[in-house]
């Protein structure tokens, strides 16, 4: 049972500077509290134990903000917050996290069940994939047989798996080869780890499973809240409404 997560959340959330000023996106009000408390409570109903955050941009107001929660909570700063990408933050844990773990971006808005897909799955090594959003800014995910080949944003000459969530489930075998992988690479400022994760993939296959209907949004922008607004939160309610029915 995994019991760790790591929220990446040590960006500068530029996009909803008119929505949110100086605070991070993980801190975006949303049904009366913050965005990121939506996925802590998730992560703790699917047995999560302790946190690690991924700090950076605003490090102080998540502590401040989550000082209460009854989660343990641990934190890793990203002082190059500015200049990095999602695998340099993601990296910086490596010292801290050494058994198998969720890993979640920390805009994200989604329901129960994107969890417990993965808790529920036998593979150690597992990315959540929805199917069509139409939301604007799509990660792409492709490959056969369920193992990831590529992700990119265009639309690529191989078979389509889906769109990528921001939801993982990652063992120390694979976060020790993806560690290895961005070590020996060239320095990119723009390198995420999900590209990452593709190009491990080739050595160490990592599957995927979809949820063709999943409701969830990652909110990077005023555009994005809107679509969170009209559309997903209204999803995410009446879904779960219907699985407590059942």
């Amino acid at each position: 049972m995994i019991q760790t997560a790591v929220i990446l959340a040590a960006g500068m959330g530029t996009r909803l500077r008119t929505v949110i000023g100086s605070r991070p996106k993980g801190l975006l009000p949303w049904d009366g509290r913050p965005l990121i408390e939506h996925s802590l409570h998730r992560l703790r109903q699917a047995a999560v134990k302790t946190v690690v955050f991924v700090v950076g941009f605003q490090a102080d107001q998540y502590r401040q903000a989550l000082r209460r929660f009854p989660l343990e909570v641990e934190y890793v700063v990203n002082p190059d917050y500015a200049s990095t990408g999602s695998m340099h933050s993601l990296s910086l844990c490596a010292g801290q996290v050494q058994e198998d773990f969720y890993l979640l971006e920390s805009d994200l808005l989604y329901e129960q069940r994107a969890v417990e897909t993965l808790r529920q799955a036998p593979e150690r090594d597992l990315v959540l994939l929805s199917g069509p959003t139409l939301a604007g800014d799509e990660v792409y995910v492709y490959g056969r047989s369920e193992a990831i080949e590529a992700v990119s944003k265009k639309k690529l000459d191989l078979p389509l798996l889906g769109e990528l969530v921001g939801i993982s489930k990652i063992s120390p075998p694979l976060f020790d080869r993806m560690c290895a992988h961005y070590r020996l690479r060239p320095p990119d400022p723009k390198y995420d780890y999900e590209l990452c994760l593709a190009e491990v993939s080739l050595g160490h296959p990592v599957r995927t499973r979809t949820i063709p209907d999943l409701a969830w949004a990652e909110i990077d922008g005023p555009e994005h809240l809107d679509r969170a607004r009209r559309l997903v939160g209204p999803r995410i309610k009446q879904n779960e409404a219907a699985c407590d029915q059942a």
